[in-house]
């Protein structure tokens, strides 16, 4: 039978539709055929953030290292693990389209950067929501000079976080007018066991009372998930691969969570 209905994408999902093993990719090609695909630009600026950043610094490991292998090296010991752990998604992908000279790799590199991941990231989406007009989702890497071993290189650089100061989205006006579900989510989430889902009860408590908080390091590092599972149209699965926070939000919120098996309501 032919698959029928919408999913909304998260961050997640969108990441291993891009970067995932040949097999995922595969997978979820065929998962996802016949179906409206939803996301939004809030996504979307979690994805630039991410995955289009970190092509950035996987592109200057490239430049600063004249041997692949050294590469490598320096991927694993890279301080972030997450960023690391995405660093070798991005590397497997150039591998895996048969990319293996050094001057090739740094070519294919600045292609994502300058476009074709943002471009895999929107193929085949049918609606792209913008209900918070987040504004690190109209932000695109930008050419730098960038030294290495005394040499000078065009190197990118992607502003990936936004202030609390700076104005620039409609995210606390939308959790005004979210107030009911806000409250069902602090109250359901402060005494989680899980500490990040805990961590998004108490922010959703004082977001109540100052809806600005969630501008900054606030909205990039600990509320993506419930700003996701907010947005979400009502009646349309959220697809993602963080069962963990997903489906105590989903509950609480009554909306849908699309696991693969089947639909969770």
């Amino acid at each position: 039978m032919t698959p029928s209905g919408s999913l909304f994408l998260d961050t997640t999902i969108q990441i291993e539709r891009v970067v995932g093993s040949r097999a995922r990719q595969a997978e979820l090609r065929q998962l996802l055929a016949g179906r409206r695909l939803v996301t939004s630009t809030y996504v979307l600026g979690e994805y630039l953030r991410t995955l289009v950043r970190d092509a950035t610094l996987l592109h200057r490991l490239v430049l600063d290292h004249e041997h692949l292998d050294d590469v490598m090296t320096a991927i694993a010991r890279h301080r972030n693990k997450r960023e690391a752990g995405r660093m070798l998604l991005l590397w497997a992908n150039v591998q895996r389209a048969g990319v293996f000279g050094r001057s090739h790799i740094l070519d294919m590199l600045e292609g994502y950067i300058n476009g074709s991941l943002v471009s895999c990231f929107l193929t085949g989406i049918d609606d792209l929501l913008d209900t918070t007009g987040c504004g690190l989702a109209r932000e695109r890497p930008v050419a730098v000079p960038y030294q290495s071993s005394g040499v000078w290189y065009e190197g990118y650089e992607l502003r990936a976080q936004c202030t609390r100061r700076h104005r620039e989205c409609a995210l606390a006006e939308r959790l005004v007018e979210w107030q009911p579900q806000v409250r069902r989510l602090a109250g359901g989430l402060r005494d989680h066991a899980e500490p990040a889902l805990a961590r998004m009860g108490q922010l959703a408590a004082d977001l109540d009372h100052t809806p600005d908080l969630a501008r900054g390091r606030n909205c990039t590092w600990y509320l993506g998930d419930l700003i996701v599972a907010l947005e979400a149209p009502p009646g349309t699965p959220i697809f993602t691969t963080n069962r963990r926070h997903f489906e105590p939000l989903c509950a609480l919120l009554g909306k849908p969570l699309f696991v693969e098996e089947g639909i969770t309501e």
